[in-house]
């Protein structure tokens, strides 16, 4: 401890560099804890299920043809005939898919007239065997039946039904029991929608939004022009089973195909920003610690050149190989710890603001403890080789003029 004068009064009397390299270590810890914070959400968000059968399901967005009074008579023949097909375990029409990127968003409330939504959320419009057609896991209530399914041409949010709502949403409208909401009657636009039962999960459209997991599901089918029909397959069929089914689809002529996809690409493509900015700040992360990394060794070298007639003094005076090297461990580990306390103050401000602004979790205090104790060891690395060169200077060097 007896090094900590000496080396305050170094720090003190070349103030620039030390200086500069307190605000490098400050920076890069508060650049990385948040970005790490960052990465970490995005990883949380990408891994979410999103409820239906990932793995062995696909879409396609195509046409009906015919006069508008007539589609539902359309559609429920055309749903008869695909449902047969081989390797077919269900197919569902959908006004809109999870992750999409397009679909309805809508005000939930639980008592009518109420200008300000209780809750926001996304509706799907499908038909009764949505649960087993998609693979959703119903986890309270009742399954739905024929009885509550009906067919309209469009805006199925108008007819009051039967529904299903998301566990989240479930916990939002009944926060002391989600299960108690069974039964209780929501509003969408100021219409009546019973709650028959809770799924444990179907994400919404929007990967992005923040009621992306507050979801109703309505068994009143939109036989409109434009028809998505979600395919779920027996398992290991599902590229064998596309290509018949679309086959199928293009029997019919006028048909067309705009889209036909599988549910699990679907998901990658609603995820790739997230993937390509993780990827981002994963480098800038690494590219921060490289820079700070040969920023203390650099300096650190500058400085054991520069004073190697004063480090050859001390070796003369009976200083041990181990006390110089322990000197510039101890000057680095000085610089090094101060940049991080005033790193770690700008980093929990920072995480403040992003917080505030852009809802991100605040860094949790692990992240900000290892993301200390880590930069502190990288510095200490940094500064080893330079120490040890600094411990390996002859006393002799001492008497050498300059």
């Amino acid at each position: 401890m007896r090094d900590l004068a000496p080396i305050f009064k170094t720090l003190l009397k070349d103030k620039v560099a030390p200086l500069l390299l307190v605000l490098q270590v400050a920076v890069t810890f508060m650049v990385m804890v948040n970005a790490i914070n960052m990465i970490n959400e995005r990883s949380k968000n990408m891994s979410r299920p999103i409820g239906v059968d990932e793995e062995n399901s696909f879409y396609v967005l195509t046409n009906l043809q015919g006069e508008p009074d007539s589609l539902d008579v359309r559609l429920a023949e055309e749903l008869l005939q695909l449902r047969a097909l081989p390797g077919v375990k269900g197919v569902t029409p959908l006004s809109a898919l999870p992750l999409e990127g397009f679909g309805r968003a809508m005000a939930i409330n639980k008592e009518p007239g109420k200008e300000k939504a209780f809750e926001h959320g996304a509706y799907y419009a499908t038909d009764e065997g949505v649960v087993d057609g998609l693979g959703l896991s119903l986890i309270a209530g009742e399954n739905l039946s024929v009885n509550d399914s009906s067919t309209t041409f469009l805006d199925g949010h108008f007819v009051s039904t039967n529904v299903l709502i998301t566990k989240a949403l479930a916990q939002s409208l009944s926060p002391e029991d989600w299960r108690l909401a069974v039964g209780m009657t929501i509003y969408l636009f100021d219409t009546p929608q019973k709650v028959k039962g809770i799924v444990e999960t179907m994400q919404g459209p929007w990967a992005w939004w923040y009621g992306v997991e507050l979801n109703v599901i309505s068994p009143v089918t939109e036989a409109y022009e434009s028809i998505r029909y979600f395919v779920r397959v027996e398992e290991g069929k599902r590229d064998e089973v596309m290509q018949d089914f679309l086959a199928h689809l293009l029997k019919t002529p006028g048909r067309i195909i705009e889209v036909s996809e599988s549910i699990k690409a679907l998901k990658a493509k609603a995820y790739q920003e997230d993937r390509a900015t993780s990827r981002l700040l994963l480098a800038v992360c690494v590219g921060l610690l490289v820079v700070t990394s040969l920023g203390i060794y650099g300096q650190a070298r500058f400085s054991v050149n520069r004073r190697k007639r004063q480090i050859g003094t001390r070796r003369a005076l009976g200083a041990s190989k181990g006390q110089v090297m322990r000197f510039f461990m101890l000057e680095n580990a000085v610089v090094s710890l101060t940049g991080l306390v005033i790193g770690f103050i700008a980093a929990l401000s920072l995480s403040e603001q992003f917080s505030q602004h852009f809802g991100l979790t605040p860094v949790p205090l692990p992240y900000l403890l290892s993301g200390m104790a880590a930069l502190f060891v990288l510095g200490q690395l940094s500064v080893s080789y330079p120490a040890l060169q600094a411990s390996r200077v002859e006393p002799a060097i001492a008497t050498r003029s300059a």
